[in-house]
């Protein structure tokens, strides 16, 4: 009995026991509930929140509402969300917590493309700069690739020209390769050749990945950088309707400074006396000949530029949509030149359920009347000659064929640039699509599969007309020419993507994986006949001089990819991609490629032992990264050798045509990629409250395996293209810096921007080791400007130095090596060049390093204001310590050819005159004064202001009585002056030829940059 009882009492105190702890346990356990909003009121879904220190976490519903069991009544809510600060909230034993979210700072909480994807720019582990549809507008022009120039550190934008239409020419980061050195486009998920046809008012952001870690995703294609182009969507609830509608003049911003008909014939018969030559019969009197024909004014004119954009947009609960359409007429400053572009696009999505749809659809239309490349004579296009014609010529002549006049007697053969201008009628067209698709799934929650449906198109058509001419005694036609060519390209895309985004309390992952299949094929065909009956424009009707010809080319690429990205607390981020690509352009052996990076990050202003200095110091962090790139731009099909059919030969006493073949192009089935391997270290800065913001970029890039060509002997008995070889090595390193500053005094809104960057450039390897590739042959004077080696940068200016002027016979007779002159043709007023090798000659061999045509450094400095209405944008930029070849000047001021010359012969030497820096005049030049040499070797060096734009907005009242919701009235300025010593016509010239005439003036191709200034209205419906 006694025994029972104590049993009973045991299991009654064990009973008391468990139920105490379980009583414990559930008095911990805690559903705390809630609603998540930001600081509008409006809900926010998929907010993650987390208990701090374990692994309990969930996510916000559509309405915001959220419910949570906690273990501890004690413990700490973390409550994290894109574009939003982190809330740290304690849970103090409370049931019921309602959160409202504050926003990130504009800078920190910025979403940024990275590629298949986003990613807020507080989380970036790579080097990524940033464009915003405001800085695009207000820039002024109108082409989408002209508006980056100057505001990212480290992309040099080059001007491929004033002429209307032209595009630029992007380098990131320095030249990577002998080759294309051309970034990858990506527009809305498609990759296009270029962004020059879009609309700079369709888009919403550029992000330009400059580093490995941010390029990787791209594989391949990626070496030479990556900009992606979002463009603009619709907001929920935001149906509007845009109108942006300006017009302006252009005009030329230099016109360069030639002689007239007295000055010329003045400086020409000194050239002619010098030499001991009879003067040329219409020189014999300068004091009768006046002014002359001014050639520059007879092709540059005031010419009209207009834009009309109009688009609509908004959306509902489940769909949004954009809807654009826009038309740019733009005349050239130079005579008969124009470009018209028509633009259309749509872009829409529409969700429901799990299911989100949508695409993209971009229609460009675009025409060219550009200028003539002129008939073949040494003036080369309009602008050339202009500069070159000598002005006692009269522009027309009734008695011509064509009418008009031209040059004759025993001079040089330039162009008459009005009769280039009218008498070739060159025209091109070209249609671009660009069309997206794409459904995404959301499987569970975080997980998302994207399959992305891609089309492009692109039709051109090329047409010129020549009409009969006879112009001077040079130049004859009289047969009307007429040729036409047809090319497309077509491009398919297929992506598969799956997405993963999740957080486990204080961690989160981001993981990518796809797939991609890429097609390219392209077809052109062109015709030409000679004998075209007056009137007619069609190829049927020619009969003489036919030709014809067409090709076909294509290309595939694989790809296989993925990304994963850890983060934990908001303090530590690590990122690693790997892409494997497979490119048909390649031999099996080399075909396919593994480009992988990694990147860490570290938030240091999220550690507890910086909280002391948060009050300067709002955001520190600190990036690192390395990744590997490549480069298959690459021509199809050089992993086989070429033979071209048809090659006949009349063989035997009798005569007989024996059939043959000619190997035009070596197989190479060993060429693989250009690999391209970057390490940069950053760091981003916040300071006052992200008033002031500091990003900062080192990079070591090294390409190898780059590609270039090797001569091959003439006993191969082949001709056409040398092989290909991977044998070269280039290295560029250098320092971007970006700095912002933002701030409000009372009603004045403010902006301060600020780029910097520095790139060196240097050959380290190049084929065997001592193997020297020219370029840049300036003019009509036979010698290269450049040299590209190991040791040099690409296009390096390597050119014969000059030492002064021989003032005397004395002077010319001391100049000895081992008792010879070195000059024995040089008389007094010629040019001393240095005898670099001292072999006692002066020669080619005696050329040496004098100048780079990569800047020091590049600079941009912005500055935006706001104040009751009225607003102000400028920009400013420049670069220092480039070299510019001047080829124009070479001809201008050589005065040893019968060819118009620049004002500043007039102070040529004379015994009279020995007080200068001319030369003396004479034709024929048996000193070779006017040989290519590093007197015309000028400092490419400018400061430009850019943009000038002025805005006025009406208030809301004054803006709804006219039943709208937004009225702005600008006055923009383009190009408004440029701050340089160069004597040409720009010193942000166009590059005409390959990378390796990079820096050089080919004034005989030249087109002068216009200023431009605008008037413009903005509407909102």
């Amino acid at each position: 009995m006694q025994n029972q009882k104590i049993r009973k009492s045991r299991y009654l105190w064990l009973f008391l026991l468990v139920a105490g702890m379980f009583i414990r346990v559930h008095a911990q356990d805690l559903v705390v509930r809630g609603k998540i909003t930001d600081n509008n009121g409006e809900p926010l879904s998929g907010v993650t929140i987390a208990v701090e220190g374990t692994s309990i976490s969930t996510a916000s519903a559509e309405d915001g509402n959220y419910s949570l069991n906690v273990k501890d009544g004690n413990g700490t809510l973390s409550v994290t969300y894109i574009g939003y600060q982190t809330a740290k909230i304690p849970i103090s034993n409370r049931t019921t917590i309602d959160i409202t979210m504050e926003p990130e700072s504009e800078e920190l909480g910025e979403v940024v493309v990275v590629g298949y994807g986003t990613q807020t720019r507080r989380n970036l582990t790579g080097a990524i700069a940033s464009i915003k549809a405001d800085d695009i507008v207000t820039e002024g022009a109108n082409t989408v690739e002209k508006s980056l120039q100057g505001r990212i550190p480290g992309v040099q934008v080059e001007s491929a020209g004033g002429n209307p239409g032209s595009g630029v020419r992007i380098l990131i980061r320095g030249t990577g390769s002998l080759g294309n050195n051309t970034p990858l486009y990506i527009v809305d998920g498609v990759q296009v050749d270029n962004i020059n046809n879009l609309s700079p008012s369709d888009i919403a952001s550029m992000d330009i990945l400059k580093d490995a870690s941010a390029a990787a995703i791209y594989g391949s294609r990626a070496a030479n950088g990556v900009v992606l182009i979002t463009t603009k969507s619709g907001r929920k609830g935001e149906n509007k309707i845009d109108v942006d509608v300006y017009t302006g003049i252009q005009d030329i911003g230099k016109q360069l400074d030639v002689l007239d008909a007295s000055g010329w014939a003045t400086v020409n018969n000194m050239a002619h006396d010098n030499a001991g030559q009879e003067r040329l019969s219409f020189a014999q009197n300068p004091e009768s000949l006046g002014k002359g024909t001014d050639w520059q004014n007879e092709i540059y004119r005031i010419a009209p530029i207009q834009n009309y954009a109009l688009g609509a947009s908004g959306g509902g609960e489940s769909y949004t949509y954009s809807l654009s359409g826009g038309y740019l007429s733009q005349d050239g400053i130079m005579d008969k030149t124009t470009y018209d572009r028509w633009n259309l696009r749509l872009k829409s999505d529409f969700t429901k359920g799990r299911v989100k749809v949508g695409e993209t659809v971009i229609l460009t239309k675009e025409y060219w009347r550009n200028a003539s490349g002129g008939f073949g004579g040494q003036g080369g296009n309009p602008a050339g000659s202009a500069a070159k014609m000598i002005p006692v010529f009269n522009v027309y002549d009734p008695t011509a064929v064509g009418g008009y006049g031209g040059a004759y007697g025993p001079i040089v053969n330039i162009e008459n640039p009005v009769a280039v201008l009218n008498l070739e009628d060159p025209e091109e067209n070209m249609t671009k699509a660009v069309i997206n698709a794409y459904a995404e799934v959301s499987i569970i929650e975080g997980l998302k599969y994207k399959l992305n449906l891609g089309y492009t198109n692109m039709a051109g058509y090329d047409y010129t007309y020549t009409y009969p001419y006879q112009v001077g005694t040079f130049f004859t036609n009289l047969d009307a020419d007429l040729y036409e060519g047809r090319s497309e390209t077509n491009t398919s895309l297929l992506e598969h993507t799956l997405t993963y985004d999740k957080a486990f309390g204080n961690h989160n992952i981001q993981a990518l994986a796809g797939y991609t299949y890429q097609n390219s094929n392209y077809r052109i065909l062109t015709g030409s006949k000679s004998g075209m009956p007056q009137g007619i424009k069609v190829l049927d009707a020619g009969t003489l001089n036919i030709a014809s010809g067409s090709n076909a080319l294509e290309n595939t690429l694989i790809s296989y990819f993925g990304r994963l990205v850890y983060s934990y607390d908001n303090r530590y981020v690590l990122t690693g991609i790997l892409r494997r690509d497979g490119s048909s352009r390649f031999g099996k052996s080399n075909r396919f490629g593994n480009f992988p990076s990694i990147a860490a990050a570290w938030n240091i202003s999220n550690e507890a032992f910086f909280d002391p200095l948060l009050a300067y110091i709002d955001q520190a962090k600190l990036r690192v990264s390395y990744g590997i790139l490549g480069s298959q731009e690459f021509d199809d099909y050089r992993y086989n050798p070429a033979i071209y059919l048809n090659i006949n030969s009349v063989i035997g006493q009798d005569q007989h045509l024996w059939p043959g073949a000619i190997q035009t192009a070596f197989a190479t089935p060993d060429i693989k990629w250009e690999t391209s391997k970057t390490l940069n270290i950053g760091a981003d800065l916040g300071f006052f409250d992200q008033k002031l913001q500091l990003v900062a970029d080192y990079f070591i890039k090294k390409n190898s395996d780059v590609i270039l060509q090797v001569p091959i002997p003439l006993s191969t008995g082949a001709s056409g293209d040398s092989p290909y070889i991977n044998a070269g090595q280039i290295s560029n390193r250098g320092l971007e810096l970006s700095l912002s500053y933002t701030n409000s005094v009372n009603d004045l809104d403010y902006q301060l921007t600020g780029t910097f960057s520095t790139v060196k450039n240097e050959v380290d390897q190049l084929g065997t080791g001592s193997q020297q590739i020219f370029g840049g042959q300036p003019t009509h004077h036979g010698a290269s400007a450049t040299l590209t080696q190991a040791g040099l940068p690409v296009g390096a200016f390597y050119l014969i130095k000059t030492d002064g002027i021989f003032d005397s016979q004395e002077e010319i007779d001391a100049y000895v090596k081992d008792g010879q002159r070195i000059q024995p043709n040089a008389q007094p007023g010629d040019i001393r060049f240095v005898d670099h090798n001292n072999d006692g000659q002066i020669d080619e061999n005696d050329r040496q390093y004098l100048g780079s045509p990569t800047p020091d450094f590049t600079v941009g400095v912005g500055g935006n204001l706001a104040w009751k209405g009225f607003d102000m944008n400028l920009f400013i930029q420049g670069t220092q310590g480039n070299k510019i070849y001047n080829g124009l000047r070479q001809d201008l001021e050589g005065m040893n050819l019968d060819v118009n010359y620049s004002r500043s012969t007039l102070s040529a030497w004379t015994p009279e005159n020995r007080n200068t820096a001319m030369p003396r005049a004479v034709i024929n030049d048996p000193n070779q004064n006017a040989r290519t040499s590093d007197r015309f070797l000028e400092n490419g060096s400018y400061l430009r202001l850019k943009t000038v734009q002025i805005g006025y907005t009406f208030s809301d009242a004054l803006a709804q009585s006219l039943k709208v919701n937004r009225v702005r009235f600008y006055l923009s300025a383009d190009n408004v002056f440029t701050i340089t010593d160069y004597k040409g016509y720009n010193p942000d010239l166009g590059r005409v030829g390959s990378i390796l005439d990079r820096g050089v003036d080919f004034g005989h191709v030249a087109y002068p940059l216009a200023k431009t200034f605008m008037a413009g209205v903005q509407l909102s419906f």
